[in-house]
């Protein structure tokens, strides 16, 4: 029924494999355990899992490797779980786990959250938020379906779950823009936009389905300090669900 797929850079040593799948047998929910390799990636053990006609794939390690099996869990009927190791702590918030002895109990109890996800143009998908990689403020445009933005910014959060930033709607993307916005409306003015002052500094919030990043040159686009793709960037919420494994009291 389970099948795992351990990142075991994340432990901090091997002897933790061995509490975790312990652990994993107490509680029931033993099953197949398998690890990345340079020959075998993580997207690739996730099929070879679903070949093998098992009803939850679940992730052991930190963000790389619970976003990585989430692309290929996108859109299925089957669940994903994940047990955090050196993950990031909006990610554990999102799953509404403090450790990994609670993401392990929570398999047990398999209390399934049906969300979208983010996406990016070269089908990198993300769960939590993704920001530009910049270091000074630059010149961005941000194009939406019905009007774009254009605005010097220090900071630019495309999120799906930010611990700081209330999602309202499951499949629109909330974007915080740290700059002066300068607003062009095309047709219609659809994303709704408002400004906050936080610690003096002008926050504009958007939420949208999908929006286009421009810069004047390339600039990486982080998820958790990693490059995940670089502008001109498509980033939208996926049109298909993600199954996935959360705390009860989530």
């Amino acid at each position: 029924m389970y099948y795992y797929i351990f990142d075991i850079k994340k432990c901090k040593k091997r002897s933790q494999v061995e509490q975790i799948k312990d652990y994993l047998g107490e509680l029931g929910i033993s099953g197949e355990f398998t690890y990345p390799t340079s020959a075998q990636t993580a997207e690739e053990l996730t099929e070879l899992g679903l070949k093998k006609k098992y009803s939850t794939i679940v992730a052991v390690g930190g963000d790389d490797i619970i976003n990585s099996v989430a692309n290929v869990m996108t859109g299925r009927d089957e669940a994903m779980g994940a047990i955090p190791l050196l993950a990031s702590n909006t990610l554990s918030g999102m799953l509404g786990v403090r450790n990994w002895r609670e993401a392990a109990e929570s398999l047990r109890f398999r209390k399934i959250s049906q969300i979208n996800i983010g996406k990016t143009g070269n089908n990198k998908h993300f769960l939590t938020y993704a920001t530009l990689g910049i270091n000074s403020p630059v010149e961005v445009t941000i194009e939406f379906k019905d009007f774009y933005l254009q605005s010097f910014v220090k900071n630019l959060i495309i999120s799906n779950h930010h611990p700081e930033i209330k999602k309202l709607h499951n499949d629109y993307l909330d974007i915080a823009l740290q700059g002066i916005p300068k607003l062009s409306v095309l047709d219609k003015f659809k994303a709704l936009v408002k400004t906050q002052n936080s610690n003096g500094k002008d926050i504009s919030l958007l939420r949208a389905r999908s929006l286009r990043v421009f810069t004047k040159t390339p600039t990486p686009i982080l998820l958790e300090n990693k490059i995940i793709c670089k502008t001109p960037q498509l980033l939208e919420t996926s049109d298909k669900m993600l199954k996935i494994i959360v705390a009860r009291k989530t």
